[in-house]
């Protein structure tokens, strides 16, 4: 994975750009679509009442507003349940209140944020948001134990061969059974009561890392956590 990190960030040429207020990061495939296309696109994108959202970082100078001629600051953000990455255009008036790793549960009438700039890929994070990641991934598998204990309680095979509990970092043949074979008697309640029955694994650890290798490598054979959708352009 650290090779893929080292790959994320153009060093010299972004340091540059953000240290003069001009950051857009990612990759420019501007000639791909035409500008309304890809405006049709952005208007498109939206977090939905109820989403959580966490703070990878935050770039003060991030962007021109519509007038071309101030700077909105833009937000590097992950949506929990999905695990999707995104840079949001900041309200002014509530950039003080913000901070990294903070969670946010999306509202109605919110004015957190004025929209969303784009979807992004983890290509596109800035050093600041790929150490905030690790962080938030595993804020967010503690605050939802539930999801992930019923992961355990009920995953199946995925192939003829493969069980989706070897998927998981550090997940072999012997320990896949000692977890099939304590949650009949009965299920797994916690991750407490999971690690007390099978000590070999550490739940936390192991789908935080998981869910992490899902969101950087998109030529995974099978996601069990991250959604993936098609590309646009």
């Amino acid at each position: 994975m650290s090779d893929r990190r080292n790959q994320r960030y153009d060093g010299d040429r972004r340091k540059d750009n953000r240290s003069q207020g001009n950051y857009r990061g990612g990759h420019s495939r501007s000639g791909h679509k035409s500008n309304r296309e890809r405006n049709q696109f952005r208007s498109s994108l939206k977090l939905h009442t109820g989403s959580v959202i966490y703070i990878l970082d935050i770039l003060q100078h991030g962007g021109v507003d519509k007038a071309g001629h101030q700077w909105n600051p833009i937000a590097q953000i992950v949506e929990g349940s999905k695990f999707q990455l995104y840079e949001i255009i900041l309200n002014k008036s509530k950039i003080v209140d913000r901070k990294l790793q903070e969670k946010i549960i999306v509202k109605e009438n919110q004015n957190i944020y004025e929209r969303i700039q784009r979807k992004i890929s983890f290509l596109d994070l800035t050093p600041t948001s790929s150490s905030t990641l690790d962080l938030v991934i595993g804020q967010y598998v503690n605050e939802n134990e539930d999801r992930f204990i019923r992961f355990i309680n009920k995953s199946g095979p995925i192939t003829i061969k493969r069980h989706s509990l070897e998927v998981l970092p550090g997940i072999g043949k012997k320990l896949m059974w000692e977890i099939i074979n304590n949650r009949e008697k009965p299920p797994f309640t916690s991750f407490d009561d999971l690690h007390s029955r099978v000590p070999g694994f550490k739940p936390v650890e192991t789908f935080t890392k998981r869910i992490i290798e899902e969101i950087s490598d998109d030529e995974l054979k099978h996601y069990l956590f991250v959604k993936r959708f098609r590309k646009r352009y």
